[in-house]
């Protein structure tokens, strides 16, 4: 009869691919369904399904604040074009909200990579304030559609993940 033997750095490395892993990677469902819209939230995160949680918040910041960018300088170029004063004060309003957006984005980006988890809640309930009071700023202006609503709403909802993220992090640490 042949035996069969594996020789013992040979069976570290096999015993190494074989066995499971421990997860570092954060249920992205866990996440969804705790915001305001699951669906968004996991075509957001759903890419990132194997990232830690701190991966996740690096990427709900950064794609918070490309949206808010891209917004508030949306915002700068539609100023000057408008004739109607009550939407010119919603976007000179909004355009302060949206600084102070993407000045506390900033510094959550600080907050995360010093490890300061517990400050990211603050970040991020700062822009979802943010988010809503430039909503609120839209009934200034109630006989015209405000072309930055769908953009105002896109970061609402990705504040949204932002606060749930932070919450989950600051809880976990």
């Amino acid at each position: 009869m042949a035996s069969f033997s594996i020789p013992p750095p040979s069976l570290i490395f096999l015993l190494f691919f074989l066995l499971p892993l421990p997860s570092t990677s954060y249920p992205i469902d866990d996440i969804c369904k705790q915001t305001k819209n699951p669906n968004f939230c996991s075509v957001v995160l759903g890419p990132y399904s194997s990232a830690s949680l701190q991966e996740l918040e690096r990427i709900v910041i950064e794609t918070t604040l490309t949206s808010a960018t891209s917004t508030s300088s949306r915002i700068q170029s539609l100023l000057p074009s408008t004739s109607d004063p009550n939407l010119r004060v919603v976007y000179s309003l909004c355009s302060n909200y949206y600084s102070a957006a993407i000045s506390a984005l900033n510094a959550a980006k600080d907050k995360l990579s010093s490890g300061q988890y517990g400050d990211l809640n603050s970040a991020a309930s700062t822009v979802s304030k943010d988010a809503a009071s430039c909503q609120q700023t839209f009934s200034l202006a109630p006989s015209q559609p405000v072309p930055i609503a769908t953009d105002n709403n896109e970061l609402d909802l990705l504040s949204n993940i932002f606060v749930v993220v932070s919450r989950i992090l600051s809880a976990s640490a």
